[in-house]
C-alpha cells in the first residue's frame, strides 16, 4: 500500500487538504510477497503569510520514516540505511530534485492561498465563564474555574487576577480542547483561599476581541454565601419565636399566680 497526504501548518494549525490512498500489488514469480506499507506525507510551514514558507516531504516505510526533502536544504536527506540509498539517488536526479523544490509555489503557496479564507481569515470570539469547581469553604483552599470555548484560532492567553492582581503559581490549565466545529476550549483553574470582599477576574485576550475581555467572579454572591446568609435569617426567626413564647409563657405563669394570691386574700377577709 501507498499513501498521500498533504498538511498545511498555519498559525499553529494543522489542516489536512489532500489524501490520496493508492493500492500497489506485486507478485513476485508465483509466492506472494510480504505486506509493505509505504508512506508520503507533504508539509507545508508558513510563517508571515507566504513570505517564508518550508516544504517538507517525508518518506515512510512500515511506519518508519527512511528519508526526507527539505526546501530550507534544497535535497533529499536520509534518516536510516535504506534511506541514504533513496536519498543518494533522488539527490543525482536534477528532475526530481526541481520539482520538490518548486512544490513551494506549486503545492505550498497555492494551497495557502485556496484555504486561507477558512483558516487564517476565519476567526471566532470566545465565551468565558466561571464555576466553583468544589464546595466554596470561605478561609480554605478552594478552586474556581475558567471555562473559555468557542474560539478560533487556537492562539490564546487565559489570566487570572485576584484582587486586581495577577496570579501565577496557583494557577493550572488544561490542554487545549476540540470542540469537534473548528473552535477550541480551554480551563484555567486556580487553586486559593477565599475571604469575604474579595474579587477574581478571568481576563482572556484573543486576535477576535478588540481588547481584552474580562469576567468578574465575587465569593460573597455565591451560593455557598447565600447559603450560610439564608442559615443566619433562619436562626434569628426561629431564635426570636423562641424569646417570644418563652415570654408569653413567663406572663401567663404570672399572671395566673397574681390572681391566686389576690383570690385567697379575699377569702381570709371574709
Amino acid at each position: 500500500f501507498m499513501t498521500f497526504s498533504l498538511d498545511l501548518r498555519m498559525c499553529g494549525v494543522s489542516v489536512r487538504v489532500v489524501s490520496v490512498l493508492l493500492t500497489l500489488s506485486v507478485c513476485l514469480c508465483s509466492s506472494p510477497p510480504e505486506d509493505y506499507v509505504f508512506q508520503g506525507k507533504a508539509q507545508c510551514y508558513f510563517r508571515n503569510g507566504t513570505d517564508n514558507v518550508r516544504f517538507l516531504a517525508r518518506y515512510i516505510n512500515n511506519q518508519e520514516e527512511y528519508a526526507y526533502f527539505d526546501s530550507d536544504v534544497g535535497s533529499f536527506i536520509a534518516k536510516n540505511d535504506f534511506g541514504r540509498v533513496q536519498a543518494d539517488y533522488w539527490n543525482s536526479q536534477k528532475e526530481i530534485l526541481d520539482q520538490h523544490r518548486a512544490e513551494v509555489d506549486t503545492l505550498c503557496r497555492y494551497n495557502y492561498q485556496s484555504d486561507k479564507p477558512y483558516v487564517v481569515d476565519m476567526k471566532s470570539q470566545p465565551d468565558v465563564n466561571i464555576v466553583n469547581t468544589k464546595t466554596l469553604d470561605l478561609e480554605h483552599e478552594n478552586m474556581i474555574t475558567c471555562i473559555v470555548d468557542g474560539f478560533f484560532p487556537p492562539i490564546i492567553k487565559v489570566t487570572w487576577l485576584k484582587n486586581g492582581i495577577e496570579e501565577g503559581e496557583q494557577v493550572t490549565s488544561s490542554e487545549l480542547l476540540q470542540s469537534g466545529d473548528w473552535t477550541f476550549e480551554i480551563h484555567v483553574m486556580l487553586e486559593t483561599t477565599i475571604k469575604h470582599g474579595d474579587t477574581f477576574t478571568c481576563r482572556v485576550e484573543h486576535s477576535s476581541l478588540q481588547q481584552p475581555v474580562s469576567v468578574n467572579w465575587e465569593p460573597d454572591v455565591s451560593e455557598s454565601a447565600r447559603n450560610k446568609m439564608l442559615t443566619g435569617i433562619v436562626g434569628f426567626v426561629l431564635g426570636s419565636i423562641f424569646i417570644v413564647v418563652g415570654l408569653v409563657v413567663y406572663l401567663r405563669s404570672k399572671k395566673t399566680v397574681t390572681r391566686f394570691s389576690v383570690v385567697q386574700n379575699e377569702n381570709l377577709m371574709n
